[in-house]
Formats: C-alpha cells, sequence, structure tokens
C-alpha cells in the first residue's frame, strides 16, 4: 500500500515556512486589491451584468484572502505584517488596474494579465511546497483554483462579447493596456517576486486618469434608471399585486448592494474583518436582485420596461455619511426585518402558503437566511462598534436616518436636486 495516503513527492525539501508565508501574502495582496477595485468598478460599470459579476468577483477574493491571512498566521506571520504591502511594484500595477477606464481595458487587465499571474503564482507554489508539512496550504490553493480558473473562463467570454462591439481604436487601445500592465507586473518579478526588480518600460507606458466614483448611479442604455422607488409601476391591491411588488422589491436590490459597495470602497481604517464582512453583504444583494429577475423573468416580465431603482446609491453618496448609510440598511431595515410579523419569515410564508410559487418560495427562504446574517453585521459594526453595544443609541440613530431619507427624497418630487440642495451632501 502507497504511504502518506497516496500523497506523492513526500521526499521533497520544499520551502521554508518564511519563504511560504512571503509567498502567500503576495498573492493575497493581490487579492484584497482586487476586492477594492471590483468593488469600486461594480459602481463605475454601467454594464448591468458586469456590476453584478464583479460584486461576486469581489466576495471571492475576500473569501480567498481571508484564508491566505488565516493560514499565514499559522506559518507565524502576523496580520499585521500580512496586511501591509509587500512591493510598491505590485502597488502600481494595482494602482494601474484600478484606472482601467473602460470595462473592457477592465477585463483585459483582470482577466488577461492579473488573475492569471496569481494563477501561476498558485501553482508555483503548489509544485515547489513540501507536500507533507504544508498539505494545509496545498488543498486551499486546489480549492481557490477552482473558483480562479471559473473566474477565467467568464472573464474571457465576457471579453470576447466586448471585443465584438468594440471599434478598431478600443481593440488597439485595450492591447496597448494588456502590454503596459504586463511589463508592470514582469518588473516586480511577477506575483511570486522571483525575478529581480527592475524599472518598467517608460516606453510602454499608457495614460491613465486617477479613478473616480461616478456622480449617479449607473446602467446601461436597455435602461431607464429612477430615485424614487417603483416609479411609473402600479401594483393592485390584491395578492398578486403583493406577489409582484415582492418581485419588484427583490430586483431593485442591486441599488442596495450599491449603497454597500460606496460604504466599502470609501471607508478607510476599518478593521479588515469589516471588509470582508461588507463584500459578503454586497454580493449577498446582488443575489437577491438576480433572486427578483429570475423570479421577473420565468413569468415573462420584460425586466427593462420598468424604470429600475437607484435610489440607495444617491442617498449613499448625498443624504447620508457612510455609518448612516450602514446604520439606515442593517438597523432600520435589515434588523427591523426580523420582526414577525410581518419581516421576512412572513414573506416567505406568503410566498408558500398564499401565492404557493416555489421559486419564490426558495428565493424568499434564502432571503431570510442571508437577512438574519446581515441584521448581525449591523449588531456587530453598528451597535456594538459603533454604539458600544447600546441598542437603544443605535436605534435611534436608526430611526434619524429614516427621517433624513424622508426629507431627501422630498428633492426628487420634482426632479434632480442640484448643488446646495438640503440634505444633498457632498458633490
Amino acid at each position: 500500500m502507497h504511504p502518506f495516503m497516496g500523497i506523492e513527492h513526500w521526499d521533497r525539501i520544499g520551502l521554508s515556512v518564511e519563504e511560504s508565508s512571503r509567498r502567500l501574502r503576495r498573492i493575497g495582496f493581490v487579492d484584497r486589491q482586487l476586492m477594492r477595485i471590483e468593488v469600486g468598478h461594480m459602481l463605475a460599470r454601467p454594464e448591468y451584468e458586469i456590476k453584478g459579476a464583479l460584486a461576486r468577483l469581489a466576495w471571492q477574493e475576500a473569501k480567498h484572502n481571508e484564508e491566505l491571512r488565516n493560514r499565514c498566521k499559522q506559518l507565524r506571520l502576523s496580520s499585521v505584517a500580512y496586511d501591509k504591502c509587500p512591493d510598491a511594484g505590485l502597488q502600481l500595477l494595482m494602482d494601474r488596474t484600478l484606472e482601467s477606464e473602460s470595462t473592457l481595458l477592465l477585463l483585459t487587465a483582470l482577466f488577461k494579465v492579473v488573475k492569471p499571474a496569481q494563477i501561476a503564482a498558485c501553482r508555483a507554489y503548489m509544485e515547489l511546497a513540501q507536500p507533507l508539512v504544508d498539505e494545509p496550504t496545498i488543498s486551499l490553493l486546489k480549492h481557490q483554483l477552482i473558483d480562479r480558473e471559473d473566474q477565467i473562463g467568464w472573464g474571457l467570454s465576457a471579453i470576447g462579447e466586448l471585443a465584438t462591439a468594440a471599434s478598431s481604436e478600443e481593440l488597439q487601445l485595450a492591447a496597448r493596456w494588456e502590454t503596459y500592465l504586463t511589463d508592470l507586473l514582469e518588473a516586480c518579478g511577477g506575483i511570486e517576486g522571483q525575478s529581480a526588480a527592475r524599472t518598467p518600460d517608460p516606453l510602454l507606458a499608457v495614460p491613465s486618469k486617477a479613478f473616480a466614483l461616478p456622480e449617479r448611479s449607473t446602467r446601461d442604455e436597455r435602461f431607464t434608471s429612477s430615485v424614487v422607488k417603483f416609479k411609473d409601476i402600479e401594483f393592485a391591491d390584491s395578492d398578486q399585486g403583493r406577489f409582484e411588488l415582492m418581485m419588484y422589491s427583490r430586483y431593485f436590490e442591486m441599488t442596495p448592494a450599491e449603497g454597500i459597495a460606496y460604504v466599502h470602497f470609501t471607508t478607510e481604517g476599518k478593521p479588515w474583518a469589516f471588509y470582508f464582512d461588507t463584500a459578503r453583504h454586497l454580493w449577498d444583494e446582488v443575489r437577491h436582485s438576480w433572486f427578483g429577475e429570475a423570479a421577473l423573468r420565468v413569468k415573462g416580465y420584460d425586466v427593462y420596461s420598468k424604470p429600475n431603482w437607484t435610489g440607495w446609491y444617491e442617498m449613499a453618496q448625498y443624504a447620508f455619511d457612510n455609518d448612516e448609510t450602514y446604520t439606515h440598511l442593517t438597523i432600520a431595515i435589515e434588523k427591523a426585518a426580523m420582526k414577525y410579523p410581518p419581516g421576512k419569515r412572513e414573506e416567505w410564508e406568503f410566498c408558500r402558503d398564499i401565492v404557493k410559487d416555489p421559486l419564490m418560495t426558495t428565493f424568499q427562504d434564502f432571503d431570510w437566511a442571508d437577512e438574519v446574517v446581515h441584521a448581525g453585521f449591523g449588531q456587530k459594526w453598528i451597535i456594538d462598534a459603533l454604539h458600544s453595544g447600546d441598542s437603544a443609541k443605535a436605534m435611534a440613530a436608526a430611526e434619524a436616518t429614516v427621517c433624513k431619507r424622508v426629507e431627501f427624497m422630498k428633492q426628487y418630487e420634482n426632479g434632480t436636486p442640484t448643488k446646495g440642495t438640503p440634505f444633498a451632501g457632498n458633490y
């Protein structure tokens, strides 16, 4: 019988603990940076399918970084050391990736330069590691590669679709962008950091602008949008009308997702756990939006025919500060949805027992489960961290955000607010 459960190359010398953590730290640093880049571009990119996909990617990067961070702690690298930038050259590469000025350039950077290099670094690590002593890392990377390779498959397919509609100038720019970023990657020794660092070739540089979030929520040309919820949509006063409202409510959860993305991207100085939790929260809200879209599509609705709600991004930018935005979502809305009735449980029962719709029953069942998690985020980051465990103080703050939202939305009764309008915030 083969020793060691069939593990091969058991006599390989392998990498030291120090070298192992050094390599993993670099891979994880890129994951952490990609998470932030994808969250920012989730807000900036107008293509609806890309917007949702970037939220999913950001959550996967967060998971990968969390796993590598925990493994590095086991390899005697402190979390403080792990969280620091390991290489100015890698930081430059990620800064330029953030500055991708179009969806085609962004996906080119992600799926033709950065992510393939991460996969190569993971595979190199697995080939060099001692398979007995470092089985935990090898197992971890083996499972991560499933996500990472699936990402590449989706990304290259998306690039192909974008390329068919791109002009020759856009395609030439994308090729130059890929060459430039590849040079930056090679200049810092790749993700592994094995070769000697060098100065990037200035002749390959492509000018770029500092990344800035859009002033308004972005939607592609298939949509009209509205800061006011359910604009031009009428629901009958009946069980069917309520069911239709529920499907649209789920569908329109892309906008609270954008509110979370705004908080995640613009909040500085929080513990890593905050960004990990908000990445999960972001992806959950996008999933909920997809629940609603799927339910509407199954029943033959034209999902582009009604104004798509964008109010959360507007409130996050112009009505609330970041603490208020997260308070409004997690405490005023999601924690309140734990009450019964009505709450999330009653919504699930309505779909199961009154409307008897199997698909929406499943969707509402998991929506309820997710909202329990989100209420926990509110407890953790708003009640405990922000208000030192004082629930009454947190609830008062939540009620204040409700009033602030009402006042803010009054501006949209007669159109879009202008600079200087009360509650419009900092433009």
